[in-house]
Parts: structure tokens; sequence; C-alpha cells
């Protein structure tokens, strides 16, 4: 099971549209489970953003996962994570990979060329749940799980998994794994 969170204010046909749109994806249930807080104390030095894997790590809800659940965050705020080899990069969400939670932002999208908040919201969760079940960045620019700094994100925003993410991820829902 898919659960799904707020961190934000969201319009229910937002939340319904990436539950609607995670399910297709990876075939199983997706439920909206309720709103959690966000921790103050994943704000970053500068107070303008959210630490994404801090605030993954600090979020206090009661949400009750089983074994084989996942469960993805839904921010409408600004996100950092620490700087890699190459500095800061973009940032539209975070993952355990590998793990069970996972962190999507709305942050950015409906602007001229991004797209809608609707579409690129569940895109997003689509390619961090991916994460959390072993799936790495592809080359298919239509995939869900090719990088979301790309241009490719906003020219196909619909929500697919390529033939490859797809038959991995099947594997591992069927196992229960990751």
């Amino acid at each position: 099971m898919i659960r799904i969170v707020t961190l934000n204010e969201f319009p229910p046909e937002v939340v319904e549209h990436v539950a609607r749109r995670l399910h297709a994806a990876y075939g199983m249930g997706a439920e909206i489970e309720g709103e959690a807080d966000l921790p103050r104390s994943a704000l970053d030095d500068s107070q303008e953003s959210y630490d994404a894997p801090k605030l993954v790590a600090n979020i206090d809800d009661d949400t009750q996962l089983f074994a084989d659940d996942k469960i993805i965050y839904l921010t409408s705020e600004p996100l950092t994570a620490p700087a890699g080899p190459m500095g800061h990069g973009p940032v539209d969400g975070f993952a355990q990979y590998g793990g069970g939670k996972a962190l999507a932002t709305s942050h950015g999208l409906g602007q001229k060329g991004q797209p809608s908040i609707e579409a690129g919201l569940a895109k997003r969760a689509a390619h961090h749940i991916g994460h959390l079940w072993d799936l790495h960045h592809c080359f298919d620019v239509r995939c869900a799980m090719h990088p979301g700094w790309s241009p490719g994100f906003a020219q196909y925003p619909e929500v697919v998994l390529c033939l490859f993410c797809r038959e991995k991820s099947e594997r591992k829902i069927k196992l229960g794994q990751g």
C-alpha cells in the first residue's frame, strides 16, 4: 500500500489525482492518510527552505506502516539537500532509497515551462516512490524515473514507467522487498 500524507494544504482534487496516478503507475493501492506538521527542526540555516532528508527523518505522524507499505509526504515548501560533489542541485523531493518514506514538493510547478501542479506533483511522487523500490534514474524521458531536473520532465508530464522500470518495480512489489 502507498500511503499519502500532506504536510501543507492541497486542494482535495490534487491529492486525489496523485493517488490515482500512483495506483496506475505501480498497480497497488494508494490511500490518502491525512496530514502531518512540518517539523521546524528541518528548516535549513537560511530559513528559506526545508532540508529534505532531515524533513523525512523528523516528521512526526501517526501513520502505521506495515512491512510492504510505502509513504509519500507531499509539501508545497521549497527543499534543499546537503551539497554533493558538484554543489547544490535542484531538489524536488527525497526518498530513503530502498526504504519506506519519501517526500515530493509542488514548489515551482505550474510556472512557465513546468507542468501543472496536479501532473507535476504526481510525477514527482511516482519518481520518489520508485526510489523506495530501488529504481534508479532512467534514460527514457517519458519514464517517471527520468530525473526531475531534466527538460523531459516538463515535456512528458504523464506518470508512466518504461518497461524496464515497471518490470523491476513489479518484481520488488511481488517479492514484498524494499
